[in-house]
């Protein structure tokens, strides 16, 4: 588990080129990843513009609801969802191999619980959890991808940003404890609000 006292290395993970806010896709900016240390909170993802400031930060939630807008010219639903969902697992490989810096020893249900509160500390959204020896259950105050649209004004990419978070959950489970599978939210019909994020091994 990580705490606000994590001596961390702040850094970029990756960036994604900002959509208008138009029906078709036109660049206006980039967004980049980094990883950042929260006095409060410890680490967490967050979304920032070169130059903008603390105005235009980007929680999770945003910024798979920011990818999602990118998607909006692609040919077709499937074609969409191949590409978030690429997004979400190249962030998860990135914020995995960031994170094994300060992993150590841990064992690997321990460090899965760590990334998974970073994840949802960089969301934005109060939780509680429940850690036994086959589980891991986190319940979520409110759905935080709902949260982000409503403030951002990109409810119709919800649908895509679920399914991005879902693949980005995955790749996670996979990545540090592969004799465990994500349950909540299903990475193949990732279509309710957020409100549960729950592992299981297998």
């Amino acid at each position: 588990m990580f705490d606000k006292n994590t001596n961390l290395r702040e850094a970029p993970l990756i960036s994604y080129p900002l959509a208008s806010g138009d029906m078709r896709f036109i660049q206006v900016n980039e967004r980049i990843i980094f990883l950042r240390n929260d006095p409060d909170l410890g680490p967490v993802l967050r979304g920032e513009i070169s130059g903008c400031g603390s105005s235009c930060f980007a929680d999770l939630g945003q910024i798979f609801l920011e990818f999602g807008m990118n998607c909006e010219g692609c040919r077709d639903q499937q074609s969409a969802e191949a590409e978030i969902a690429a997004f979400g697992e190249r962030l998860g490989i990135s914020l995995v191999n960031e994170l094994s810096h300060y992993l150590g020893s841990q064992p690997p249900q321990d460090q899965l619980a760590g990334v998974l509160v970073c994840v949802l500390n960089s969301m934005d959204v109060p939780f509680t959890y429940l850690q036994n020896p086959n589980q891991l259950h986190f319940t979520l105050a409110h759905c935080p991808l709902c949260a982000a649209g409503s403030k951002a004004g990109l409810n119709r990419e919800m649908a895509l940003a679920r399914f991005g978070f879902a693949a980005f959950c995955e790749t996670l489970v996979k990545s540090l404890s592969p004799e465990w599978k994500l349950i909540k939210p299903s990475p193949h019909d990732p279509g309710e609000d957020l409100y549960e994020l729950e592992v299981a091994r297998l």
